[in-house]
This record gives structure tokens, sequence and C-alpha cells, in this order.
């Protein structure tokens, strides 16, 4: 008896500590993570504009200079490091977040599922933002002037 009340005990412990770490996240996003938050969602869109020009420039109809090429291919590297930049910036501490998943909760929140917001709704990012920047990176590999 005493066996089963200890792992009772134990279980009870182990959810309660599940418990606790998802109360410390932040209900509300921090000024940082809201810049941080924007950041990474504009250097996502700048770099996804800067893949299209450079594919738009794979047509030869179109006519595109070595240069202008360099160009686009440089700025979408830029914004995958800004992407990078603001990523490191952001504390992962708000249950916007879905980088911390306990038993007892799951969130999906992200880029993505907050295109209907208005401007002024506020929200973390999710683990989909990531993918869909790696997506992107390997997108433009076909694309990347050698």
């Amino acid at each position: 008896m005493k066996t089963i009340n200890l792992v009772i005990l134990v279980v009870t412990l182990f959810l309660l500590a599940s418990c606790q770490k998802e109360s410390d996240l932040a209900a509300e996003l921090t000024e940082a993570d809201e810049i941080a938050t924007e950041g990474m969602e504009e250097a996502y869109h700048e770099a996804l504009e800067y893949n299209d020009s450079l594919v738009w420039c794979t047509d030869t109809n179109n006519a595109c200079t070595p240069t202008i090429i360099n160009y686009y291919d440089s700025l979408f590297h830029y914004n995958v490091e800004e992407y990078d930049f603001h990523h490191e910036n952001y504390s992962h501490n708000n249950l916007d977040d879905d980088h911390h998943h306990s038993m007892m909760s799951s969130h999906s929140h992200g880029n993505a599922i907050h295109e209907e917001e208005g401007e002024e709704e506020h929200h973390g990012h999710s683990i989909e933002s990531h993918y869909e920047m790696m997506e992107l990176i390997e997108e433009h590999k076909e694309y990347h002037p050698n």
C-alpha cells in the first residue's frame, strides 16, 4: 500500500510540476517579443518576395542581368539572416508559443494561423513558421546563382 501511495504522490507531483511550467508562461507578449515576432514575419515575407523575383528571373524572356540576379539572391539571404536574428531575440516565454508542449496542453498559434487577424492582434509564433522558412530555403537552392 505504501508503494501505491508513493507512486500516486510522485505522479501527482510530476503533473503539478508540468502545470507549473505552463503557468510560468506569460499570458501576453512582451514588447520585445512583439517586435521579434513582427520582425520574423516581415523577414519571411521579404525573403519570399526576393525568392519569387529570383524565380521570375529564371525565365529567359525576362532578361535579368547577373547583377540583378545577385541582388535578389543577396536580399533573400539577408532576410533569412534577419529572421534568425529576430528569432534569437524572441523569448519563447508566452502561452501563444508552441515550442513548449507539456502533457497538459497544446498550442497552435503562429504566423500562418493569424492571417485573418487585424493589425492590433498580437500573437506568438509557432514551429510552423520555422518549417515555412526551411521550405523556402530549400526551394531557393534550385534558383541560387552559382
